[in-house]
């Protein structure tokens, strides 16, 4: 009989997941073939058509006290997931080699080569938090959770990375990340939470105008708020790695203000 129990019990669930699985959009679970789509449209929505300049007022919350500076970050097109980024205080630059995995750094007159995943310097979040989601960059894509107008998906990267597990949840109208889970080491171990809100039409791409990074170990804050411009112009050896190296910082302008923006 107990055998006849378990044994109905599992044929009833496996209708149900056949069921969920089969359900139109919103009716029940996301199947694999519409999540790979979402996916890839949070891949388009954050590769830039043009060179896309992004002017940050960035503070960081510590034990210690507040730290605020100003940061200039410039998103190149392409599949390379190149971009650049230069901060005021601490005085430094970076060009993030985002397919290559590593990034050239240059402080105090000296460039060193560091992995993706390295922190920026006192700001509680590393070079890869910030560098654009990419599908292949993971692997065995899980659902965890959904709702009408979101959807939580667990995956492992099969590049090289900080982390070994991340969970984004999904805006399904706008196909951006809303909220990131950064686990490290282990899937119990939590070690950041970025939330992006206060999202902007910037062409034809949905852009978050304020980014919130949790640094649980550091026990740290990091706020970015954010104006967007797109058909920006630099120097174009700014982002190319031969020449990185020789270059001048880019002239600072004023601190991000809000943008009309919505949040979802």
């Amino acid at each position: 009989m107990l055998f006849r129990g378990c044994l109905i019990l599992a044929v009833a669930l496996s209708f149900v997941v056949l069921s969920l699985a089969a359900a139109p959009d919103g009716a029940g679970a996301t199947n694999g073939d519409a999540l790979r789509l979402l996916m890839l449209g949070a891949q388009d929505m954050n590769t830039p058509q043009t060179l896309l300049r992004a002017d940050i007022a960035l503070e960081v919350e510590t034990p210690q006290g507040t730290h605020k500076t100003d940061v200039i970050a410039l998103f190149a097109p392409g599949k390379e997931a190149r971009w650049y980024v230069q901060l005021r205080a601490p005085e430094l630059r970076a060009l993030v080699l985002g397919s290559e995995r590593k990034v050239m750094e240059r402080s105090g007159g000296i460039t060193q080569t560091v992995p993706i995943g390295a922190p920026i310097d006192a700001l509680g979040i590393a070079y890869e938090d910030l560098s654009r989601f990419m599908v292949d960059d993971f692997k065995t894509w899980q659902i965890t959770d959904e709702n009408p107008s979101a959807v939580l998906v667990g995956m492992h990267p099969n590049v090289e990375s900080a982390y070994v597990y991340r969970a984004y949840t999904f805006d399904k109208e706008m196909t951006v990340p809303l909220k990131v889970q950064f686990y490290a080491k282990s899937l119990n171990n939590l070690v950041k939470l970025r939330l992006d809100s206060d999202h902007a039409l910037v062409g034809k791409k949905w852009l978050p105008a304020t980014i919130q990074i949790q640094n649980y170990p550091e026990n740290s804050t990091t706020r970015l708020h954010i104006r967007w411009t797109q058909n920006a112009s630099a120097p174009p050896e700014l982002l190319v790695p031969a020449s990185f190296a020789g270059t001048s910082p880019l002239p600072w302008e004023a601190a991000a203000s809000p943008s009309p923006a919505r949040s979802p």
